[in-house]
């Protein structure tokens, strides 16, 4: 039932030359956008399935020069309703003023279509099962058909058809919760079959890689499932000596994508006067082993990550941009908007902002800005042994932009004796940015993380608009940072260690 809810490709094509027709003539740049958002969602607890199904959409436009965007979230948009919706639509403009980098606006015309799988119900038996013999586990699978139109008042036309299939596993709850999200481009019913081989890189805190050596997914889940409870109610207790400064082994993408990447997204806003960025064109990070790169096109075990688009929020194609190679800062991701040069030039050592094409906007129908996809970290590689370490697995961090300092937050930490993982209480990490991205080595593995990522809309601060983004990152070490254990009551460690 859930393909009767996906646009056909005929179906996109028509409806996008409504939405051409209606911005013909305009004697100024207007992009017009139609987001859908169709799912079909799992989840199992207990032995216990429970289905969802639904379709959201939205029509947005925006009047470039004029500085003008309306936005709609309707059920769907049809030939038979449009001129109601994009009524409707235009009823409660937003205004904004924004300084135009000038761009043309694109003239191609394509369409990106896709096969949708069928049989995406394949692992649901084992999947529910697993869950009936592992208590407090949950697992969610969703299949999710992403359909965008852009077009735009020069003629470019630009159509997609995206279908992602995610599988969550979470287990426990708060304060220790854990928790693997994997979400990539599926068109095939034997791309469902070639799941199990996503094991390879779930982020997997046993010296041994025993869960990236699972046979299936359900086979990881479990693995993880034996090393989760509580072991030690703090970092004395678990052997390491109370000190200023840790090596901390980071086994997730997320800190490098909050507390790095966030900052190679240009500002769409108007800057502070003296207001200055984390990173500049041309900088020197005194770390000539990592590249840090944002790539829509990554390939992970053979599939597209979650992220993957083939154009932007303005119909521009969008492409691999590296932030950080040979110990130098390099690109930056762009949008349609920047302030004047002399403030770039002292905001990020780059005044003619001449790049584009990563505005990114989701089915929330928030104004585009420039968001990153999945970012990619590599380089070389070091040989550590993790016996003795602390080993997190973070989904969380934040930086203080205004004097450059980051906090990573992590509820599933270790700390790894005799060569096993031995939880310990949640963790945050924290120091200066700069520091931090100079004292970081590599691992060998590689691991990858899914979500979504909200940021402050730029018409309206007060509001957060989230984008899908993944990290394919390797295991990192972080030399050298200050680790303060977050709060956790007595109560909640007597019950995780067993002594009520």
């Amino acid at each position: 039932m859930v393909r009767e809810l996906v646009r056909t490709r005929e179906e996109l094509e028509r409806l996008a030359s409504l939405m051409a027709d209606e911005i013909q003539g305009e004697r100024e740049n207007v992009v017009s956008r139609y987001i859908q958002t169709t799912s079909h969602t799992v989840q199992f607890i207990g032995g216990k399935a429970r289905e969802m199904m639904g379709t959201g959409s939205n029509l947005n436009k925006e009047k470039m020069m004029s500085g003008i965007f309306t936005s709609n979230n309707i059920d769907l948009a049809t030939e038979q309703n449009f001129r109601e919706v994009a009524v409707a639509r235009d009823l409660q403009p937003q205004r904004f003023r924004l300084a135009l980098k000038g761009f043309s606006l694109p003239t191609q015309q394509e369409v990106f279509d896709s096969e949708i799988p069928t049989e995406f119900s394949m692992h649901d038996t084992e999947f529910k099962a697993f869950t009936q013999c592992h208590p407090n586990t949950r697992i969610r699978r969703d299949l999710a058909v992403d359909q965008r139109i852009v077009v735009n008042s020069k003629g470019g036309i630009m159509i997609q058809t995206v279908p992602f299939f995610n599988v969550s596993f979470s287990y426990g709850y708060a304060p220790i919760p854990m928790g693997r999200d994997l979400s990539v481009v599926c068109r095939t019913n034997d791309d469902l079959k070639k799941l199990n081989s996503l094991t390879e890189f779930i982020a997997d805190p046993t010296p041994d890689k025993r869960v990236k050596r699972a046979g299936s997914l359900v086979e990881a889940f479990h693995r993880l499932y034996k090393i989760a409870g509580l072991k030690y109610g703090g970092l004395e207790k678990a052997g390491i000596p109370l000190s200023e400064l840790y090596d901390v082994v980071m086994l997730t993408g997320v800190p490098v994508h909050e507390i790095f990447g966030h900052h190679f997204e240009e500002p769409v806003r108007f800057l502070e006067f003296g207001e200055s960025g984390t990173f500049k064109q041309g900088q020197s990070i005194r770390n000539r082993d990592i590249v840090l790169e944002d790539n829509p096109h990554q390939k992970v075990a053979g599939f597209e990550v979650l992220g993957f688009t083939y154009f932007d929020a303005y119909g521009r194609l969008r492409r691999k941009v590296t932030h950080i190679k040979d110990g130098e800062i390099h690109g930056f991701l762009g949008s349609e908007y920047a302030d004047d040069s002399e403030k770039l030039k002292q905001y990020m050592n780059s005044s003619q902002s001449s790049f584009g094409g990563n505005a990114t906007q989701d089915a929330d129908g928030g104004f585009p800005q420039a968001r990153m996809s999945c970012t990619v970290l590599d380089g070389k590689v070091c040989e550590q042994d993790l016996e003795g370490k602390i080993v997190m697995v973070s989904h969380e961090g934040h930086t203080m932009p205004a004097d450059k300092t980051y906090l990573a937050k992590s509820y599933e930490c270790y700390v790894v004796r005799d060569g096993e993982p031995r939880r310990v209480i949640p963790l945050q990490v924290t120091g200066g940015i700069n520091q931090a991205l100079a004292n970081i080595e590599l691992l060998k593995d590689f691991s990858y993380q899914t979500g979504m990522c909200s940021k402050s809309d730029p018409l309206n601060s007060g509001e957060r608009v989230k984008v899908p983004v993944s990290q394919f990152t390797r295991s990192q070490i972080w030399r050298d940072q200050q680790v303060y254990p977050l709060p956790i009551s007595d109560a909640h460690l007597r019950v995780l260690q067993g002594r009520d």
